[in-house]
C-alpha cells in the first residue's frame, strides 16, 4: 500500500492460499479499480477535478507516511537509549556478569566502584563521627546527673 501511494497507483492484488481461499487488496479500492479496469474501453469515468483531488490526497498521504516514519525512528532511537540504560542498571543491580564486559565497560565499572567505596568510606567517617558526639553527650549527661 506504502507503495502504491507513494507512486500516486491505483493497484489490484489477488491471491489464492493453497486451500483456494482468496485474499484481496486494492487502493483506492478494490472495486473502484476494477469498474475502471473493464470500462476503460468506454473513455474514463474519472474528471480532472476528481484526479486532482486523488492527487492532493496521495500527497497528505505520503506527508503522512514520512511522518508517521520519522516518528517510528524517533521511538527507535529512544527504546536503544533506555535499553541501554537498562543495561546498565542491571549491571549496578549485580545481574550482568563482568566476564562480557568491553575493556571500557570494565574502566568504567572500575571508575564506578572506586567511587561507591569511597562515598561509603565517607559515610562510615561521618556515622562514627555522629556515635562519638552522641557518646561523649551521654557520658556528660550522666556526669552531670542530667
Amino acid at each position: 500500500m506504502e507503495l502504491s501511494i507513494l507512486c500516486g497507483v491505483e493497484v489490484v492484488v489477488l491471491l489464492f492460499s493453497v486451500g483456494g481461499k482468496a485474499y484481496s487488496f486494492g487502493h483506492p479500492s478494490i472495486e473502484a479499480v476494477t469498474k475502471k479496469f473493464l470500462h476503460q474501453g468506454e473513455g474514463s469515468h474519472v474528471s480532472h477535478g476528481e484526479s486532482s483531488n486523488d492527487d492532493d490526497n496521495i500527497g497528505k498521504l505520503s506527508q503522512q507516511l514520512q511522518e508517521l516514519k520519522d516518528q517510528i525512528q524517533v521511538e527507535k532511537d529512544k527504546k536503544k537509549d533506555l535499553d541501554k540504560a537498562l543495561s546498565k542498571y542491571k549491571f549496578i543491580r549485580g545481574k550482568l556478569p563482568i566476564n562480557n564486559l568491553s575493556f571500557e565497560e570494565l574502566v568504567e565499572f572500575k571508575a564506578s566502584w572506586v567511587m561507591v567505596q569511597d562515598n561509603m568510606s565517607e559515610s562510615n567517617n561521618e556515622m562514627e563521627a555522629a556515635s562519638s558526639l552522641l557518646l561523649l553527650r551521654e557520658n556528660r549527661m550522666y556526669e552531670t546527673g542530667i
